[in-house]
């Protein structure tokens, strides 16, 4: 049966290709048509096989439907018996194996639903059976310390105050701001505070203020959360919250140093600017005309630093102000620590000044040294500034910094 079947094939498509040359795209549809399938199909397969009618009626024969089926549901007149016990038979093939193909999905189905349903079982039973894992369950013998609003208002006042401290300008801005409130608690325009101002970024956009602040009864507003407005004036508040920062600025180190550093930083600012008088300008060539030439080989770059970094937090109050400067030049082994303060005169000729009289001390960066010294070695400049700078250990590397004398008593 099947072999007419293919005879029938190879009649159409030997009818098919004798026509080509002669006959229109229609007689090929026809050709194809007349194996007993639709039309648009036969275009379609001499679309997808470029007009070669041969790999059109293969391709038919493998994805087409033949009419009769269910998908083409089309009644062939005057069929002749070996014609309609072929398209039975191909009927039936095609539904039989649909039917299998059917099964197989049902059956794959119906597997990866019974594994799916076990897993979540699973899960549902191994949640539910499961430990809570919770500190208090994994760590029993450890204990969480209370959160800061479950701490009482005097507490909460001492901590926010000890974590201001390294901010010396905030500790400043809101101890003066607080006696302000405390002279005057009636004044109604001290009670609101603006976040989003200049002010208060640069002067008191520092860790703990916040804090500070809600401890004092300053408390958001309901239409804007970065206005603060005082709900009502606490005497007793006001007067721990005085007491805490004035605490600060005579016993906390980190606001001593902060502080020290700031003013430093002024000063040198306003020193390094005077560059307009004769006098000063005179008096700088005087100390660059002292210096040795700098070497164009075998030397070693020297890095003076103005001041040092406290804090490198991303809120930090000092974020506003200009970065740490750095100067650099080149040295020989053999040129002295004399020569480095020299260099130092012909950029300010504040710098030798203060660092001979003890206000300001030139510290190695690359050596551990004392608290007072920022943790940083101190240089003698009365034992070694005739020394060579191979002696003093900056050489072949050495990064210095200018650091104002602190006092920790």
């Amino acid at each position: 049966m099947f072999r007419r079947l293919a005879n029938r094939v190879n009649d159409a498509v030997a009818n098919a290709a004798s026509s080509l040359s002669s006959n229109s795209g229609d007689a090929r549809v026809s050709e194809l048509a007349a194996m007993g399938f639709r039309e648009a199909e036969c275009r379609h397969a001499l679309r997808v096989n470029n007009g070669d009618t041969t790999q059109a009626a293969e391709w038919l024969l493998i994805h087409g439907s033949p009419v009769g089926t269910a998908g083409n549901p089309i009644t062939i007149p005057e069929q002749s018996q070996d014609d309609a016990e072929i398209q039975r038979a191909i009927q039936e093939s095609m539904a039989a194996e649909n039917q299998s193909k059917s099964r197989q999905r049902t059956k794959q189905q119906s597997a990866a639903s019974k594994n799916a349903g076990k897993a979540a079982k699973s899960r549902l039973t191994n949640q539910s059976h499961a430990p809570s894992k919770n500190l208090a369950s994994t760590h029993p013998k450890v204990q969480m310390p209370k959160r800061l609003s479950q701490h009482d208002q005097e507490d909460i006042i001492l901590r926010c105050a000890n974590r201001i401290a390294p901010f010396s300008l905030a500790v400043d801005t809101l101890l003066r701001s607080l006696k302000t409130i405390q002279e005057n608690p009636s004044v109604r325009k001290y009670h609101t505070v603006d976040t989003t101002t200049a002010m208060f970024q640069r002067s008191l956009n520092a860790p703990g203020v916040l804090d500070f602040l809600k401890a004092t009864n300053f408390h958001p507003n309901y239409n804007n959360n970065k206005i603060l407005t005082l709900s009502h004036f606490d005497a007793a508040a006001f007067y721990l919250g005085i007491s805490a920062l004035e605490q600060m600025q005579q016993n906390s180190i980190e606001y001593k140093k902060d502080k020290a550093l700031r003013i430093f930083q002024k000063e040198l600012t306003s020193a390094l600017s005077e560059h307009n008088t004769t006098e000063e300008l005179t008096a700088r060539k005087t100390f660059l005309s002292m210096l040795p030439s700098e070497p164009t080989r075998g030397g070693s770059q020297i890095t003076v630093e103005y001041g040092v970094v406290l804090n490198n937090n991303s809120n930090n109050v000092q974020a506003s102000e200009p970065s740490l400067t750095k100067i650099t030049r080149g040295f020989d082994h053999d040129d002295t620590l004399g020569d480095v303060i020299n260099w130092l005169g012909g950029q300010a000729t504040a710098i030798p000044e203060k660092l001979k009289a003890g206000e300001w001390v030139l510290v190695d960066r690359n050596k551990q040294g004392l608290e007072e010294d920022y943790s940083f070695h101190k240089l003698d400049l009365n034992k070694l500034q005739d020394n060579t700078l191979q002696y003093v250990g900056c050489w072949p590397s050495g990064r210095l910094a200018i650091v104002p004398k602190l006092a920790l008593g």
